[in-house]
Order: structure tokens, then sequence, then C-alpha cells
């Protein structure tokens, strides 16, 4: 996937001083690179049989979608709380707090999961209980981009759950 990198921009000291962000959104203007990202998603789950994609309303989710739609699943997207009516789940992520409806995922049910960034990985331990707490079972976590020095890989917070990115900054 070092192709898929040239695509991507880096903006040092945004949105504070001393930060370091990568753009995504060139990946989604591109029809290679995008094609590119759907293969690379394609190969990621291509030997898990699943019930679902959960992905996040962010660039996870355009690429989850996506995937979803053209495996013929079912898209459970989860949100910052707040985002959804009627009755949801909630998942603690540290500074934040995700949600997605209570129905979505049913006893039983096996998921993969596809984010746009792995920093700290809380965000997706939280979608992880959620989805556990639910009935479900994550099978497998995809990203579009590892950031290795908030260190979650070093840091075993998704330990026991397979997880992999595109690509790794």
């Amino acid at each position: 996937m070092a192709e898929l990198s040239s695509y991507i921009k880096r903006y040092e000291n945004f949105p504070d001083p001393g930060d370091v962000y990568y753009e995504l959104s060139p990946l989604l203007s591109d029809k290679c690179a995008f094609d590119a990202a759907m293969k690379g998603f394609m190969d990621m789950f291509d030997r898990e049989v699943f019930d679902a994609v959960v992905c996040t309303e962010s660039y996870g989710g355009m690429f989850g979608t996506a995937l979803a739609r053209t495996l013929g699943k079912p898209v459970v997207t989860v949100r910052y709380k707040g985002g959804f009516p009627g009755d949801t789940i909630c998942g603690d992520a540290g500074d934040k707090v995700l949600e997605m409806p209570w129905d979505r995922i049913k006893q039983g049910m096996k998921v993969v999961v596809i984010c746009d960034v792995l920093a700290t990985g809380r965000s997706t331990a939280a979608i992880i209980r959620m989805v556990e707490r639910m009935g479900g079972t994550v099978l497998r976590v995809g990203y579009i981009a590892e950031l290795s020095s908030f260190g979650a890989r070093k840091n075993k917070v998704l330990k026991g759950y397979p997880f992999e990115a595109l690509l790794e900054f």
C-alpha cells in the first residue's frame, strides 16, 4: 500500500501546535486511490465470514459502507454521543463517548470494524465493548492508517483482536 501514502497530505501543527495531521480525503477524490484502498480492505477481510460492517461515521464510514455494499452486508454506524435519536448503547473512549443504535447488533452476530485512524486505540476498544455488550463478536478491525507514535500496538490496547492498517505513519 506504499502507493496510497503518496495521496496523504501531512500538516504540521494542526489542529494544535506540535500536532501532526494526516489528511485522508484525497483517497476519496481520486478513483485509483479509492480503488486501491478498497482492494486493501477487501484483502484484509477476505478470510472472514461476517454478518455486518461496523464503522465510524468519518472516513471509516465511507470505506466501510463501500465494503459492506460490495459484499452485500449491512452497515452499523458509530457516532459521537448525541448523534442518534432513540435507544442507543454508549462506549467510553476516554476523552469522548461513542454510541450506536441499540438494535443493530443481534446476539451471535459476527462483525468487522473499519475506522479511519488507529492512534491510542481507545475509540476502537469502546466500539468492541459495545458490540460485545449487545452479544456480537468482533472478528477483525481495519484502519486506513495507524499512527504508531501513539503506541496502541505497543500498549496492547486491542489485545486479542486482530487488526491491521493500510498505511502506517
